[in-house]
């Protein structure tokens, strides 16, 4: 657990730092609410969650599967999806505003990746592991978990799109994007399931977000 209060700890200070330099790139995803405040919330109840999870399932922080065969799976996974959101937006235009500016999204970034991985999927993959057990293969259990858990993110994304297109493409893509999340918790830890969230938000971002400005407005 020391590695997750690590993790939870370093959220919280960028949370804290970026609070003090510009509190508004906080409000897309909590609104009027102290980002700090809400931050505290999430990663302690996403502690308590993979507390449980370490007990009574194969969810741990750090699983069976070997770092090299996580990071060769991250290593041509994420830029697959980081492409595909790419093409998406050449073709049917995000917002401006998608993505947080530097040198902001470098304090940003990292601590709403904590604070979704946590809260979006250690918290409800242990009420749905308490409901339905702990699966021991890609079986039934496994998607009963990683189907809903994966809606919940996409559906977010969904209806916050700003047109039919943007949408459809979000639901899809990140119903894929969580499901391969849950394989990952599930098979490597929660800290190869985060590190694919980073690499991914490195490439969508911080370095296309900064290209598309330019290229795109």
């Amino acid at each position: 657990m020391g590695v997750l209060v690590v993790i939870a700890s370093v959220a919280l200070a960028l949370t804290a730092w970026q609070v003090a330099i510009d509190r508004s790139v906080f409000e897309g995803y909590f609104g009027a609410l102290n980002p700090v405040v809400v931050m505290v919330a999430g990663t302690a109840a996403g502690t308590i969650a993979i507390a449980t999870l370490q007990g009574s399932s194969s969810f741990a922080i750090l699983g069976p599967g070997g770092a090299k065969d996580a990071v060769s799976i991250i290593s041509w996974v994420v830029p697959f999806l980081a492409i595909a959101a790419i093409g998406a937006d050449l073709v049917l235009r995000f917002d401006e505003d998608t993505n947080v500016a530097l040198p902001d999204a470098l304090r940003f970034y990292p601590a709403i990746a904590v604070f979704v991985e946590l809260v979006l999927h250690a918290v409800p993959i242990a009420v749905l592991v308490a409901i339905f057990g702990t699966p021991t293969a890609l079986d039934v259990t496994f998607w009963r978990i990683a189907i809903p858990v994966a809606l919940i993110e996409a559906v977010l994304q969904a209806v916050y799109a700003t047109s039919t297109g943007t949408s459809v493409f979000s639901a899809i893509h990140l119903t894929v994007f969580g499901v391969v999340q849950v394989w990952l918790f599930w098979r490597f830890g929660f800290v190869w399931m985060l590190g694919f969230r980073l690499a991914y938000y490195l490439l969508w971002h911080l370095v296309w977000g900064t290209a598309r400005l330019e290229l795109m407005f």
